[in-house]
C-alpha cells in the first residue's frame, strides 16, 4: 500500500521488532484468561457461559460458529465501541458507515449491507440485551456496562426471531444483582480524547427489587479540519445513558425494565479526494464566459473554449487530498446530530422445572440530522442534507424447555412494526461534457454545461412482519446430539416516496416530478436447520449443519420512476444455504482450538450501485445481482503455555465468488468481486500476567492484526480498493490487590498504518468524485478505572 508518509521503513522495522517480541513473550508462555463469574476452571484455561441459543451453555459446548468476549477481555482490548472488536472475530468485518460516527457496516462471512439506506433490511442482526436494532443509524454502540459481547456466525433464523441471514451479535449489559456494585472510569488520550463512564447498581428492596444506572461521554478532537472553515472534523462527541429496573416477586418470576439513549454530535467525518476534480475550475470559467450556444433551454459552452479560459486564467483542479483527513468543503451547516433511544420489559416466568416463559416488549426511536459533501471541495457540486426518522415496537413470546436429560428446546413468536423515513434535499452543481454524437448534443463540437439541480426526496418504508421460530435438540445417546429447527416469516412492505426537481435552493416551486410512488409487496419464506454433533470424548466435539436464511425483498426509495421506470419496482429477498462442519477441542488443559469449514449458496444478493440515469444526472439503484458462492475457513485458538502468558488469536480465509451477475440482462459475474469480504485476516495476541508479592496484577499484551486486501463498495473501485495492512496494539494495566484500582496505558494502530475502510467512486455516474474514508491514526490513552 502506498503511503502518504516518508517513515515506511521506520514503521515497518517497528512492526517486525514487535512481532519478535511478541513471538518471543509466546515462546516463554501464556497467561489465565481473567474471572469474570461466568466462567468455569479448565486447568490453566476459563471458558466464559454464552446464551447464543437462548440458555446458558459453556462455549465450548455449543455446535455454533459463536465467539465471546467478556468483560475482561473487551477491556484488555482496549474496546470502545463495536468496531473495536473487528480483529478479535473471524469473518467479522465492522466499521462506521462512510461519512458517520455512529451508522454501523456489518458484514460476517461476506454478508451484509454496505449502504445505510433506510427501509432496507441489515444483512447482520444486532441486539441490545435481547432486543432488534432494526437500523444501522446509532447502532454502532459504546462500550460500556457491558458483561459480554457474543457473535454468531451464519444465519441464526431458528433461534432469532427477526431477519440474521448473515450472522448476529449480541451486546449482554451487566445484571443486575443483590449486591452494591459501582464503577467509575475515566479515560485521557491523544487528540484532546477525554472519555468518562460511571455505573452504578443496588438492591432497592432486599432480594425483591434491584436498580442500575450507567452513563458514558466520549470526547474527542477531530482528527483533521475543514480548511474552508477552520472547523474540525472526524472528531467524537457521544453521549449514551442506560437505566433498568429488575423486580423478583418470587423465585419464579423476574421483570426486567430498560431504557436506553445515545446523543452524537459529532462532526461530519473527513475524507481524502482520490482523485482531482476538474469541476472547481471549468464551473468558474464557464460562469465568466457568455454562452455559446442554448439547447433545450439550457446554455452550453463549447468545451474547447472553457479549456483554453481555464488555461488562460490558470484555474486549476481541485487536487488530490494530501492529507486523509483534511478537507476543503464549502457545505454551509455542516452537521451530523443523531439521537436514539429505546425502553423494553422483559418477563421471565418459570412455569415448571423444565419450561420457562419469557415475554420482550420493546420501543425503539431514531432521528438523525446529516450532511455530507460528495466532493469535498469548496463549490456546492455534490452537497446532501438527509433528516432521517426510525420507529419500531416488537414483541416476542419466547418459550424455553430443559429437562435437564434429552431435550432442550427454544420456540417463540416474533412481531415488529417499523417505519423508517428521511427528508433528503440535494444540492448538485454539475459541469458533464457531451461529446460530438451524444444523444443530448447536437452541436458539431464537444460542449459543456453548467446543470444546477435542486432534487428533494422524501419517503417512509413500513415493515411489519411476523415470525413462528423454533430449535430443540435431543441427546440421542451419550455422545451423540440431534438438533433440528424451522422459522416461518411473513413480511409485508408498504413504501411511499417522492422525489422532485425545484427551480432553485429555496425548494419551492417545483420544476419536475422523477418519482411518486406508493407500492406495498409480500413476502413469505420457510428457513428450516439441521445439525448433529458427537462428543468424541470429554476435550472434543466434532459438529455439522446445514441451515437457510432470509432478508426480506424491498424498495428503492431512490428510484427514478420516469428515466428509469424498472427501479420503482419491488426488488426480491435474498437467501443463503449454509453447510458447515466443525470442531471444538481443549487439549492437555492448555489449549482450546476450535476450527470450522463452511460452504453459503447466496442467491438474489442485493446490492446498491451508483450511474448515471439517462437524463446525465446521479442514479442510485438498489437491485438484485445473482448468485454466489462463499467458503471459508476459521481457526480460534488460547493457549495457556504457563501460568504466565497467553497466546490467543484467530485466522480466517474467505473464497467468495459470484456464480451469476446479470447486468442489463448480461452475466458479467467473472468481472465482478465481493465488497468487504478480505480472503485472509488474522489476529494473534500475545499476553503476560505478573502477580506480585503485595497482592496487584501486572497485565501486558501485545495485538498484531492483518487484513487481506478488499474492496469496500459495490462499483468494485480500484482507487478506494483497500491493499493489505496490518496493525499492532499494545495494553499495559495495573490493578491494585483489592481489585478496586485499574490503570491502563493503551497504544492503537502504533505503526499509524493508514487503511481505508470505505468510500465513494461516483464516475460511473459521470461526475469526477472519488472519496475514501479512513480508519483512526495512531493514539495513546491512560485509563484509569475504580471500583467499589
Amino acid at each position: 500500500m502506498k503511503k502518504s508518509n516518508d517513515n515506511t521503513a521506520v514503521k515497518n522495522i517497528t512492526k517486525i521488532t514487535l512481532l519478535a517480541a511478541a513471538i518471543q513473550a509466546a515462546s516463554i508462555g501464556t497467561v489465565n484468561a481473567q474471572e469474570d463469574g461466568q466462567s468455569y476452571d479448565l486447568g490453566l484455561l476459563e471458558e466464559v457461559i454464552v446464551t447464543a441459543r437462548k440458555r446458558s451453555e459453556s462455549l465450548q459446548e455449543v455446535p455454533l460458529s459463536v465467539s465471546a468476549m467478556n468483560t475482561e477481555e473487551l477491556a484488555i482490548n482496549g474496546t470502545t465501541n463495536i468496531g473495536d472488536i473487528q480483529s478479535q472475530i473471524p469473518g467479522l468485518t465492522a466499521y462506521a458507515a462512510r461519512g458517520t460516527s455512529s451508522t454501523l457496516t456489518a458484514y460476517i462471512r461476506g454478508v451484509g449491507q454496505s449502504d445505510p439506506l433506510y427501509g432496507v433490511e441489515p444483512g447482520v442482526g444486532l441486539y441490545l440485551d435481547d432486543v432488534y436494532i432494526a437500523r444501522p443509524q446509532g447502532a454502532l454502540l459504546e462500550v460500556f456496562d457491558v458483561e459480554r459481547i457474543e457473535v454468531l456466525r451464519g444465519p441464526q433464523g431458528t433461534l432469532y426471531g427477526r431477519n440474521t441471514i448473515g450472522g448476529a451479535i449480541k451486546y449482554v449489559s451487566k445484571p443486575l444483582t443483590n449486591e452494591h456494585t459501582g464503577k467509575a472510569e475515566v479515560t485521557l488520550g491523544d487528540y484532546g480524547r477525554r472519555d468518562a463512564t460511571l455505573s452504578y447498581a443496588m438492591p432497592l428492596i432486599e432480594n425483591e427489587l434491584y436498580g442500575k444506572v450507567a452513563i458514558a461521554s466520549s470526547t474527542q478532537d477531530g482528527f483533521g479540519e475543514n480548511r474552508q472553515t477552520g472547523s474540525e472534523v472526524s472528531d467524537k462527541q457521544v453521549t449514551s445513558g442506560r437505566i433498568a429496573l429488575q423486580w423478583e416477586p418470587s423465585e419464579d418470576l423476574s421483570v426486567k425494565v430498560a431504557a436506553d439513549a445515545t446523543k452524537d454530535t459529532s462532526a461530519p467525518r473527513g475524507g481524502q479526494r482520490m482523485i482531482e476534480n476538474p469541476w472547481e475550475a471549468t464551473i468558474p470559467a464557464m460562469m465568466a464566459l457568455t454562452p455559446d450556444a442554448v439547447i433545450g433551454g439550457l446554455p452550453v459552452y463549447y468545451a474547447a473554449n472553457v479549456d483554453a479560459f481555464v488555461s488562460a486564467n490558470n484555474l486549476a483542479p481541485l487536487p488530490v487530498s494530501d492529507d486523509r483527513y483534511d478537507v476543503d468543503s464549502g457545505l454551509q451547516g455542516a452537521r451530523n446530530d443523531v439521537s436514539t433511544y429505546g425502553g423494553s420489559v422483559i418477563v421471565d416466568y418459570s412455569l415448571n422445572e423444565a419450561w420457562d416463559l419469557k415475554s420482550i416488549t420493546a420501543y425503539r426511536n431514531g432521528d438523525s440530522d446529516g450532511t455530507i459533501d460528495f466532493d469535498m471541495g469548496p463549490l456546492p457540486i455534490a452537497d446532501v442534507y438527509g433528516e432521517y426518522k426510525d420507529r419500531q415496537f416488537t414483541q416476542e413470546i419466547q418459550l424455553n424447555y430443559d429437562n435437564n436429560g434429552d431435550w432442550q428446546a427454544v420456540m417463540g413468536l416474533y412481531y415488529i412494526d417499523a417505519t423508517a423515513g428521511a427528508d433528503i434535499k440535494n444540492y448538485f452543481l454539475l459541469a458533464p461534457v457531451y461529446p460530438v454524437g451524444h444523444p443530448l448534443n447536437p452541436a458539431p463540437a464537444d460542449i459543456t454545461a453548467i446543470i444546477p439541480k435542486y432534487a428533494s426526496s422524501v419517503g417512509d418504508v413500513v415493515t411489519e412482519s411476523y415470525s413462528l421460530y423454533g430449535e430443540a435438540s435431543w441427546q440421542m445417546t451419550e455422545q451423540l446430539r440431534l438438533t433440528f429447527g424451522g422459522r416461518y416469516n411473513w413480511e409485508n412492505k408498504e413504501v411511499t416516496t417522492l422525489s422532485q426537481d425545484f427551480t432553485d435552493a429555496t425548494f419551492s416551486t417545483v420544476l419536475a416530478t422523477e418519482t411518486d410512488f406508493n407500492d406495498d409487496e409480500t413476502w413469505t419464506n420457510f428457513s428450516p436447520k439441521l445439525g448433529l454433533d458427537y462428543q468424541l470424548n470429554d476435550d472434543t466435539m466434532i459438529y455439522a449443519s446445514v441451515s437457510k436464511g432470509f432478508k426480506s425483498g424491498g424498495f428503492n426509495v431512490r428510484a427514478k420512476q420516469v428515466s428509469n421506470p424498472e427501479s420503482a419496482k419491488p426488488y426480491d429477498e435474498e437467501t443463503v444455504t449454509a453447510y458447515e462442519i466443525g470442531v471444538k477441542s481443549t487439549l492437555f488443559d492448555r489449549l482450546i482450538l476450535n476450527a470450522t469449514y463452511f460452504y453459503s449458496d447466496y442467491k438474489d444478493i442485493q446490492l446498491s450501485i451508483f450511474s448515471q440515469s439517462s437524463d446525465g444526472t446521479f442514479f442510485g439503484d438498489f437491485t438484485n445481482a445473482g448468485e454466489g458462492a462463499i467458503q471459508g475457513v476459521e481457526v480460534e485458538f488460547t493457549a495457556a503455555l504457563t501460568e504466565a502468558f497467553t497466546i490467543s488469536g484467530n485466522l480466517a480465509y474467505l473464497d467468495a465468488e459470484y456464480k451469476e451477475y446479470l447486468d442489463g440482462g448480461i452475466d458479467v459475474a467473472d468481472d465482478r468481486q465481493f465488497s468487504n469480504t478480505p480472503e485472509w485476516t488474522a489476529t494473534v495476541n500475545a499476553t503476560y500476567n505478573h502477580s506480585f508479592n503485595h497482592g496487584g496484577d501486572l497485565v501486558a499484551r501485545l495485538t498484531y492484526s492483518y487484513r487481506d486486501d478488499v474492496i469496500p463498495t459495490t462499483d468494485l473501485s480500484e482507487t478506494i480498493a483497500q491493499d493489505a495492512y496490518d496493525t499492532i496494539d499494545a495494553t499495559l494495566a495495573y490493578t491494585t490487590a483489592d481489585s478496586a484500582w485499574r490503570i491502563a496505558i493503551e497504544g492503537r494502530n502504533l505503526t499509524d498504518e493508514e487503511y481505508r475502510t470505505t468510500g465513494y467512486d461516483l464516475r460511473g455516474s459521470g461526475a469526477p468524485i472519488v472519496q475514501g474514508f479512513y480508519g483512526n491514526p495512531r493514539t495513546v490513552a491512560l485509563r484509569v478505572g475504580y471500583h467499589f
